[in-house]
């Protein structure tokens, strides 16, 4: 059986910063958390498609739900890649600014 997907953390407003802590420090901390947070999403995404696999071939799982975990690996798969190629474009963009 396949553990529910815990829902995402709640995005902090970008209307109004917080007066308790600097912007730059805040932000470091809070992409660092989010990036993270992002990766172990994503191992445990293929952890489990990986687990339910096993079990459907050795005939002991339900198909429909090795199916579906395997698409939501492959998906947040496709949307991390995505976001590291725009990523690794706006950095090689930004680095030939001439200034």
């Amino acid at each position: 059986m396949i553990p529910p997907i815990p829902p995402l953390p709640p995005l902090p407003s970008a209307a109004a910063p917080t007066a308790s802590a600097s912007p730059a420090a805040g932000s470091g901390d809070s992409f660092s958390q989010l990036v993270g947070n992002a990766v172990d999403s994503l191992q445990n995404a293929q952890s489990t498609a990986s687990a339910d696999e096993a079990q459907a071939a050795a005939g002991q799982g339900n198909l429909a739900d090795t199916m579906i975990a395997a698409t939501q690996a492959s998906l947040d798969t496709q949307v991390s890649d995505a976001l590291i190629d725009k990523a690794v474009t706006s950095y090689n963009s930004i680095m030939g600014m001439s200034f």
